[in-house]
């Protein structure tokens, strides 16, 4: 069985770094958004029948389908390391012959590589309706601010990493000061995603952390916010057309 994601809240999140915008009658695609989660919140007043999802859990695909059947859900069966080590390498997002005022992106680039972010986020520039935004969140491995250390990214190598607690000092020294950094299983990668061959069966995990000054780095003209209080632990990248 394929991932099927027990994550909510991602309509809340979106609603407010957008500055709640007036979603009814606005075309919205939900990347890697499961099996439609951001449906599912009380307040969500995206219309079904203009909400397109696509990702590449099948059977996260299913579910939505059933669930939301006026809605658009759709396989994309692109190679992921943590969650489609089957997949396609490079396979280019499906067309759905359709414009969108809001493309959403919820924990999914915090689980590819930078160079898959940058391929991915120049094709969804180019799906957007004039006026309409692309949002994305991203990990701050400093989040929680508390000086030089990378306090985000510690919490998740203690969840993660079984090398022991000098292991995972030694990567925090690694990792002090970098502006981004990759784990992938007991991996840590500071500054570049050259990672060593893996085995099919060892792909356990892959995150990606980068800090706001150096997202700000690579997309100039973006609107990077802080996460919302209570809300999330991610930060939101905003990018316009126009």
């Amino acid at each position: 069985m394929t991932f099927i994601s027990g994550r909510f809240g991602q309509f809340g999140y979106f609603d407010h770094q957008l500055r709640r915008p007036a979603w009814p009658g606005k075309t919205v695609l939900d990347f890697g958004g499961n099996a439609g989660n951001l449906l599912k919140d009380p307040n969500c007043t995206i219309e079904h029948e203009k909400y397109w999802c696509i990702d590449i859990s099948g059977d996260a695909i299913q579910k939505g389908a059933r669930d939301y059947p006026e809605a658009h859900f759709i396989l994309y069966n692109r190679y992921n390391f943590e969650f489609n080590p089957g997949g396609i390498q490079g396979l280019a997002v499906p067309d759905t012959r359709q414009k969108y005022d809001f493309i959403l992106a919820y924990s999914v680039f915090t689980h590819t590589t930078k160079a898959e972010m940058l391929e991915l986020t120049g094709e969804f520039m180019n799906m957007l309706n004039r006026g309409g935004a692309l949002a994305f969140t991203f990990l701050d491995p400093n989040l929680p601010d508390c000086g030089p250390e990378p306090a985000n990214l510690r919490l998740f190598l203690q969840r993660r990493i079984r090398l022991g607690d000098g292991a995972i000092e030694a990567m925090l020294d690694r990792a002090r000061g970098a502006t981004w950094c990759t784990v992938a299983n007991q991996d840590l990668y500071v500054g570049h995603e050259s990672l060593k061959p893996y085995r099919r069966n060892e792909m356990e995990g892959y995150l990606t952390f980068y800090t706001p000054e150096f997202m700000k780095t690579i997309f100039p003209g973006a609107e990077v916010l802080a996460p919302p209080r209570d809300l999330s632990i991610h930060h939101c990248c905003i990018l316009r057309n126009g």
